[in-house]
C-alpha cells in the first residue's frame, strides 16, 4: 500500500474530517494524521494475516547461552524447546528466536533443538521461523554448518570459517536403517577411527536406525502434534574436536520407557511383565533404561540376537577416555571406563538421544 499516495489524497480532500478542521493548527492535524494511518496499517495486517492463514503474531524467545542436555543448562533449552513447540500447538505459526546471547552449541543439545524445529516446520507448512544471529561468531558458524539457517529461509552472510570444530560438523537425516547416510557423516574418518571401533559403530548405529523405525514411534509422542504413521524419521550429527570423535543420534518418538510396553517381542513382554510385577517401572526412566540395557545383554547371550546397540555402549565405554550416554525422556545411563552412571530428570526430552564418544587416531 502506498502510504504516500493515501496522505496526499486525505489531505486533498474537501470535505469530511479535515474540512471541519480548519480551525485547528497543522500541528493537530498531523497528529491526527499519523494516528489514522497508524490505525489503518494495522487493520491492513490484520487483513494480510487472515488471507496467509497466519492467525497470530509473532511470538518471540530468548535463546539459551549454552545448548546442552548436561547439567543444569539441560533444563534451560529443554524448556525453551517446549515453549516453542507449545506456543505453535496454541496456534502460533510465527516464531523469532532471539540468539544474540547464545555462546555455545553442545552437539547432543544442538541435536535436539535442530530435530525439534526440524519436526515443527515438517508439520506446519504455514510456520516461519525466524532468528537474530548470535553475536558470537563462531556460535553464529555452527547454525550455518548445521543448516539450520537453511531450513528456516534464513539468508546470511557467507564467511570464511576459521574454526576446525565448526567445519567439522555433519549432519544426517533419515528413515530406517540407511547405509548411504552412515558413509555420508562418517566416511570422512575412514583410517583414523579403528577398525573395531568402526565396525562397532557402524552396528550401533545401523540398530539405532532400526530400533527408531520399528519402535520408537509406536504410538503418538503426547505433545499435542499428530504424525502420520509413516513419518519415522531419526537424525545424527558426528563433529571431531581435540582428537576425539562425537557422534549423536536423535529420534522424536516415544523413547524408551515409552515404547517397551507396547514391545511384541515375546521375551521383552515377559521381561516388562517382571518389571511391573516388582514395581521397577515406576522408580523412574533411567532404572528402567539400564534394565532394558542389561536385559539387552541376557538376551544378546542366550539367543544369539546380534551385538547391536549394547554392544557399541560396552564397547565405546571401555575404551580409554571413550564413553557412550543414553537419554530417553526423563533418564539418563553413562558409561565410562566400564562404569555405569544412572539418574532422572525432572523435564522429559520426549525422544531418546544416543551419544558416542571416542579417541581418533593421527591422521596419516
Amino acid at each position: 500500500m502506498n502510504w504516500i499516495y493515501l496522505t496526499w489524497i486525505f489531505l486533498s480532500a474537501k470535505d469530511g474530517y479535515l474540512a471541519q478542521m480548519k480551525k485547528i493548527s497543522q500541528k493537530a492535524k498531523l497528529r491526527f494524521l499519523r494516528k489514522w494511518i497508524s490505525i489503518e496499517k494495522r487493520l491492513y495486517k490484520s487483513r494480510v494475516l487472515r488471507e496467509t492463514g497466519k492467525t497470530t503474531p509473532k511470538t518471540s524467545f530468548i535463546a539459551p547461552s549454552y545448548f546442552s542436555l548436561n547439567g543444569p543448562e539441560r533444563k534451560k533449552l529443554v524448556s525453551f524447546i517446549k515453549d516453542i513447540r507449545d506456543s505453535i500447538v496454541s496456534g502460533s505459526r510465527a516464531i523469532f528466536i532471539d540468539f544474540r546471547q547464545t555462546q555455545k552449541f553442545i552437539a547432543d543439545g544442538t541435536l535436539l533443538f535442530y530435530a525439534e524445529m526440524d519436526r515443527l516446520l515438517d508439520h506446519h507448512p504455514t510456520l516461519t521461523i525466524r532468528c537474530m544471529q548470535p553475536f558470537n561468531k563462531k556460535a553464529s558458524q555452527v547454525l550455518q554448518q548445521i543448516g539450520f539457517y537453511k531450513r528456516i529461509g534464513k539468508t546470511v552472510k557467507e564467511s570464511v570459517c576459521d574454526h576446525d570444530d565448526v567445519i567439522s560438523w555433519r549432519v544426517a537425516r533419515g528413515q530406517g536403517a540407511v547405509g548411504e547416510q552412515y558413509d555420508k557423516i562418517l566416511g570422512h574418518y575412514d583410517g583414523i577411527i579403528t577398525e573395531a571401533l568402526q565396525s562397532e559403530l557402524y552396528t550401533g548405529l545401523t540398530e539405532a536406525m532400526t530400533n527408531a523405525h520399528h519402535h520408537a514411534y509406536i504410538s503418538q509422542r503426547g505433545d499435542g502434534i499428530r504424525s502420520s504413521p509413516s513419518y519415522k524419521p531419526w537424525w545424527m550429527f558426528s563433529q571431531e574436536k581435540a582428537g576425539m570423535l562425537t557422534v549423536v543420534f536423535c529420534d522424536l518418538g516415544v523413547g524408551i520407557p515409552g515404547s517397551l510396553p507396547h514391545s511384541s517381542d515375546e521375551g521383552w513382554k515377559r521381561w516388562w511383565a517382571v518389571m511391573r510385577r516388582l514395581g521397577m517401572h515406576t522408580r523412574g526412566d533411567a532404572n528402567v533404561i539400564r534394565g532394558a540395557i542389561r536385559h539387552s545383554r541376557t538376551r544378546t547371550q542366550l539367543h544369539n540376537r546380534g551385538k547391536g546397540l549394547i554392544q557399541i555402549v560396552e564397547t565405546i565405554g571401555a575404551v580409554d577416555d571413550g564413553q557412550a550416554i543414553l537419554q530417553s525422556n526423563r533418564g539418563w545411563y553413562r558409561i565410562h571406563a566400564r562404569k555405569e552412571t544412572i539418574d532422572d530428570y525432572k523435564l522429559s526430552i520426549m525422544g531418546t538421544i544416543i551419544f558416542w564418544q571416542m579417541p581418533l587416531e593421527a591422521r596419516p
